[in-house]
């Protein structure tokens, strides 16, 4: 069996050096911000805390997918190394990524037989993250690409991800809500609660008047569909939101003995998105 290479994108939420630790390669997607581009692993503001505060004064901001020539390089790389890939990264409902990194695997899998799988996680940021972090348990213990693919694909670990984002501007530029939609939550001081449906694309979940009443609705989603009771990790990612990702935490460590929990930023890819002052929980389904 061909040694296994697993490869996301920068929409996971985890640091470069935390996959270089799990030997993980990774692509990462542009941002365009008041109409410089760069690599957003590679953006000039290296501190979140920073780089948050700038994007909300930004007159504009968007992210790019990873073409696919990208990917090519990338996959061919490994193929040739005598590597078989296993690939995962945003979901294909949030992005036209990992569209690409299908199309060119159906193409090198043509041209050196089958080595590249190329699954769907239904899912971003420190969702992914788990996926990631499950799969590179499952090549540590010996298992194929393609069993590491079956487990999965299409979410099959089951990891949900859930956020509050601050100002809603940012899901307008990102074309998730419209102009009438953002300027009545705005006017209300309307917070949308929102995960993602069984294709991978963004849902309305709840809606709150307020940032404390949508912390409850977070606390009692993860009270009601969160599976607290064996051993894992929860994630609360945030874009600036520390107080309120420490009063999570507080509410977690009370209801579970069981998890290990992480605070940690929202990508940049991703943040671009949300937008700053988010805040968002990650971690498996019962």
């Amino acid at each position: 069996m061909n040694k296994i290479k697993i490869i996301t994108d920068s929409c996971c939420s985890l640091s470069k050096e935390r996959l270089k630790e799990l030997d993980i390669d990774f692509l990462s997607m542009d941002i365009t911000i008041n109409g410089n581009t760069h690599n957003s692993f590679d953006y000039p503001i290296q501190d979140f805390e920073k780089f948050y505060t700038a994007l909300e004064k930004s007159e504009s901001c968007s992210t790019s997918c990873i073409n696919s020539f990208s990917y090519e390089q990338i996959f061919e790389k490994y193929i040739k190394a005598g590597f078989d890939v296993f690939y995962i990264g945003l979901a294909n409902g949030m992005s036209c990524s990992n569209g690409n990194a299908k199309l060119v695997a159906d193409e090198l899998n043509n041209k050196y037989g089958k080595h590249i799988w190329v699954a769907d996680s239904l899912t971003g940021s420190f969702a992914v993250a788990l996926l990631l972090e499950e799969a590179k348990k499952m090549a540590d213990e010996g298992r194929s690409a393609q069993e590491i693919f079956d487990a999965l694909n299409n979410n099959g670990l089951k990891t949900f991800a859930i956020f509050a984002p601050g100002d809603l501007k940012f899901l307008k530029r990102s074309g998730r809500i419209s102009a009438f939609v953002t300027s009545l939550g705005t006017m209300l001081k309307l917070v949308p609660i929102i995960t993602a449906n069984k294709e991978g694309k963004l849902k309305l979940f709840s809606k709150s008047i307020g940032r404390k009443k949508a912390l409850r609705i977070l606390e009692e989603f993860i009270l009601q569909y969160a599976d607290l009771t064996t051993k894992g990790k929860i994630y609360i990612g945030h874009t600036g939101q520390k107080e309120e990702a420490e009063q999570l935490a507080s509410f977690l460590e009370a209801n579970t003995k069981n998890k290990e929990i992480i605070i940690d930023y929202i990508d940049y890819t991703m943040g671009c998105n949300c937008g700053p002052k988010t805040i968002a929980l990650f971690g498996i389904l019962k």
